[in-house]
């Protein structure tokens, strides 16, 4: 089934249907956030009923986007609570594997059909309807084209969330995804009332203290290994506690290693709290971080990937280097 086709079948099961649930990924970003909210809101306009649900609050700066509020942050027991309600779809956003849904990838198993929007080269087409375009610079330019074929309502509120995703996952529209059709749909978004500042200031360039603190302590860790190509860098779960940051107070540190002069591979491992660690992948050009982080279980972009693995970090970086070292090697780069 071609694309147009699957965002008709969208459309369709959207129009027949007043209720449905909306998830993403663990550790949702701008992206997934900003599609979540884009598509509930506007189907909220028509009268739909959308049910936003997440393992965790919605973590600043995303929490100021409209209708961020409106995200349930439910419990183990509260998800059965929430499957009962009778839902006519289940829509994943911006998430290339069931797994990374958690725990909600089995609560919610039994609502069909499951819809699966997402733009990761590494989706596994998991859904029983897949809207996946590898080339679209972010889900969001995706929720935008089923917007635009339903007739749905393109409020100022849709607008801005649909463009601080797109902002968000194509670095202010710097990195390789950021294309013509991205910044179409950005003007299209600005012509409809949103203020490209006002939204950078809400979700871009807010730092509090203890973020900066927390950045500090990680530029201090940076390693080069590989005759300068790869850049690491590490923080410990305990770093978080020390400084009173919050786990997504480090997001996009992986790029400060990535700007290092030299450098095609960059890494930032985190200790997550429940154990293992969390590797973020970027690179600059030769090298596909998306099939890299692959052969570790994890997935992503070309330009932007990463992974969680279990074990003790120095073995774990020592075996990271060596794949890191067996594919620069191969790209001759």
């Amino acid at each position: 089934m071609n694309q147009e086709k699957v965002e008709s079948k969208i459309v369709e099961i959207l129009e027949k249907g007043k209720r449905f649930l909306l998830l993403t990924h663990k550790d949702p970003d701008g992206d997934a956030i900003g599609s979540t909210l884009a598509l509930a809101w506007t189907l909220g306009e028509t009268g739909r009923e959308c049910i936003m649900v997440s393992e965790e609050p919605t973590a600043v700066p995303y929490d100021a986007l409209p209708g961020a509020h409106k995200i349930m942050a439910i419990g183990a027991d509260y998800g059965d609570q929430v499957a009962e309600r009778g839902f006519e779809a289940v829509l994943v956003l911006d998430c290339a594997d069931e797994k990374r849904l958690g725990r909600f990838a089995e609560t919610f198993s039994h609502i069909r059909p499951w819809i699966n929007i997402d733009h990761h080269e590494t989706n596994t087409f998991f859904g029983d309807i897949n809207l996946v375009r590898p080339d679209a610079s972010s889900t969001a330019e995706l929720i935008f084209n089923v917007i635009k074929r339903g007739g749905f309502p393109l409020t100022r509120e849709v607008a801005e969330n649909i463009f601080a995703a797109i902002q968000a996952d194509t670095g202010s529209f710097r990195y390789e995804n950021t294309t013509s059709t991205a910044f179409r749909i950005a003007a299209e978004m600005v012509e409809r009332g949103v203020d490209p500042w006002q939204v950078n200031l809400k979700v871009m360039d807010v730092y509090d203290i203890p973020r900066l603190r927390l950045l500090s302590k990680a530029l201090d860790t940076i390693e080069l290994h590989l005759n300068g190509r790869l850049a690491m860098m590490t923080l410990p779960a305990s770093v978080f506690q020390e400084v009173g940051a919050e786990r997504e107070d480090s997001e996009r540190f992986v790029d400060y290693a990535r700007f290092i002069r030299g450098v095609e591979v960059a890494a930032f491992v985190r200790e997550m709290d429940s154990g293992g660690y969390k590797f973020s992948l970027r690179s600059n050009n030769c090298v596909n971080v998306a099939d890299l982080a692959r052969r570790f279980g994890g997935g992503g972009h070309a330009r932007a990937a990463g992974f969680e693995w279990q074990g003790q970090l120095e073995k774990l970086k020592k075996d990271f280097i060596k794949e890191v070292a067996r594919v620069l090697n191969g790209k001759g780069c």
